[in-house]
């Protein structure tokens, strides 16, 4: 019995020594994982500052691609060029490339009967300047005019009725009306027409001849 109670102390003994001697380990193990989930977190957050920069990142290319410049485009630069038959002269002008004004020397194009160049320009659009591309203008109409009007109208001695006509004002068809004019010894009133002539539509005659 004597040495049951010794064994039974001894093992205590052992079993208390040894949760002294774990203790201090687990402690630490449970410290690094502590620790491992701090920096985690830490990482997380860093992660998500970085997404944040990028997403600013983007936000600012797009301003800069999509906006515009918010300042005028410096004075248009003078350039020498020579008459060329045939040909019409297209000048210079600045454009918006990369965040930056860029300069575009001028060229001769092939010149369109019955139309202009009309020359790029900017606009300030809400604070944005916007460039508004140059592109050929029809000098006249592109489409028939309507039929014409009928009018009344009494011979006069000495006089001829010259008919009312449509003619083209701005960017559409106008009625002028019908009046008298005195005749012209020696001279035919030639009615004026419209004719198509490279897709635009220009007026002949409507002269004495």
């Amino acid at each position: 019995m004597r040495k049951s109670r010794t064994l039974l102390i001894a093992l205590l003994g052992l079993a208390v020594s040894a949760t002294a001697f774990a203790g201090p380990h687990e402690r630490e193990r449970r410290e690094e994982r502590r620790e491992e989930r701090r920096e985690e977190r830490r990482e997380d957050r860093r992660e998500e500052r970085r997404d944040e920069r990028r997403e600013e990142r983007r936000e600012n290319v797009r301003d800069h691609r999509f906006v515009g410049p918010r300042a005028a485009p410096p004075a248009v630069r003078f350039e020498r060029h020579a008459e060329r038959r045939g040909y019409v002269w297209v000048p210079g002008n600045y454009e918006w490339r990369d965040n930056n004004y860029v300069w575009v020397g001028g060229r001769y194009e092939a010149e369109r009967r019955g139309y202009r160049w009309r020359e790029p320009r900017w606009e300030v659009r809400d604070g944005v300047y916007m460039r508004i591309d140059g592109d050929w203008a029809a000098m006249g109409p592109t489409v028939a005019p309507p039929t014409l009007r009928e009018e009344r109208w009494e011979a006069r001695h000495g006089f001829i009725w010259i008919r009312g006509r449509w003619d083209w004002r701005g960017d559409q068809w106008a009625w002028t009306p019908g009046h008298y004019e005195r005749e012209r010894a020696g001279h035919v009133w030639r009615e004026p027409r419209w004719e198509q002539q490279g897709g635009v539509y220009v007026q002949v005659g409507g002269t004495w001849e």
